[in-house]
């Protein structure tokens, strides 16, 4: 028994999967784990998706990296962020692919790998309008003639990211599409032939099919989402987590008691307040205070009071019932009613990416 954890269905992500491979037809898919993936747990989650014959894996750094190689799974990994010089000794010893931004970087790797007696796959990232990582247009073309004298590098792969496929008016990354196009020319001009291509996020997938190349990379797809959606994608997908927790004490108060930290809230009327082990160390955040609601036996139950680091105040009034252990939905389902993770994410005032990333430790998660 938990007192705070995360139902996560595994048949919904196999869904999804399918979903995705059903939208881009031939294209590879890479399924990007970063950040645990998003909060799901990036182990389980890796072997789940290497199950389903996953093309390649993508984490924001090293360390997912490396937590996934000690985890046993052997699929390509390709690092979509950066790295610094302290990292690149295990990430070349480990079989790591990396995301090249600058000359520098790439002679540092490649003095890495000649050092192991290895060589070392790489992308090079194009920036065409992040304004983040990657290199300018301009400046791929002379990293590209260059590339060539280093000799324990070999480039397998080039990518962009796009800032926001889904607006309404799609000129600008309609440029970004085309200024990749560009260096990808340059590229096979100069020789680089059967390099893996991406630059589509869930978003872009969802939102436009004429840059899929032949990768694709998807996160929160996979887990059932797609914020910003205006088309109606997201019907599509199912989303695969919940979170939960439980009722650990219940108190009769009067009208007029002040409920929680600074005093926010004072009970209108009497009131059955419930506390629950759950706070902004798991990731419910102070943001909700007095805006979210919950679920507790099917019937909404507001917040009242200010959400601290390990417990949250709710007002289960209205379920007369109510009793301690019983379980409280924060995100999801129950009887007919369900608290999405965007009604959460818009209490908090967040995206939800947010949310689901900033899940701590102590939510346990329980794959189903």
């Amino acid at each position: 028994m938990h007192r705070v954890w995360a139902d996560i269905d595994k048949s919904a992500v196999r869904h999804n999967l399918g979903a995705i491979r059903q939208r881009v037809g031939d294209t590879r898919v890479m399924a990007v784990l970063k950040a645990n993936a998003y909060g799901h747990g990036a182990v389980e989650m890796a072997r789940l998706l290497v199950a389903e014959k996953i093309d390649a894996i993508g984490v924001g750094d090293s360390g997912e990296a490396l937590e996934l190689r000690d985890a046993g799974i052997t699929a390509p990994i390709l690092i979509v962020g950066g790295i610094i010089p302290g990292e690149m000794p295990r990430v070349v010893a480990n079989d790591i692919e990396v995301n090249l931004h600058t000359v520098q970087m790439a002679e540092e790797l490649n003095a890495e790998a000649e050092k192991q007696g290895r060589k070392l796959r790489v992308h090079l990232k194009v920036d065409t309008g992040m304004g983040r990582l990657g290199m300018q247009p301009f400046e791929a073309v002379p990293f590209l003639h260059n590339m060539r004298r280093l000799r324990n590098l070999e480039l397998v792969g080039m990518c962009t990211h796009f800032s926001l496929p889904y607006e309404r008016n799609p000129a600008f990354t309609t440029r970004q599409i085309e200024h990749f196009n560009l260096a990808v020319e340059v590229a096979e001009r100069l020789g680089y032939r059967d390099l893996t291509l991406h630059s589509s996020s869930s978003l872009a997938v969802f939102g436009r099919d004429d840059a899929y190349f032949n990768m694709v990379r998807t996160g929160i797809a996979l887990w059932g989402l797609l914020p910003g959606d205006a088309q109606g994608n997201a019907d599509q997908l199912k989303p695969a987590l919940e979170l939960k927790s439980r009722i650990l004490f219940i108190k009769e108060v009067p009208e007029g008691t002040p409920i929680g930290y600074s005093r926010t809230y004072y009970t209108p009327a009497p009131a059955r307040i419930a506390t629950l082990p759950v706070g902004y160390n798991d990731g419910y955040r102070t943001s909700l205070s007095n805006k979210a609601e919950t679920l507790v036996r099917g019937v909404r139950c507001p917040v009242v009071g200010r959400v601290s680091m390990d417990y949250t105040t709710i007002d289960v009034s209205l379920v007369p019932d109510a009793a301690v252990g019983d379980e409280v939905t924060l995100i999801g389902r129950d009887g007919e009613d369900q608290i999405s993770l965007a009604e959460v994410a818009a209490w908090a005032e967040a995206i939800p990416y947010e949310i689901l990333c900033g899940l701590g430790r102590r939510v346990a998660r329980v794959y189903m």
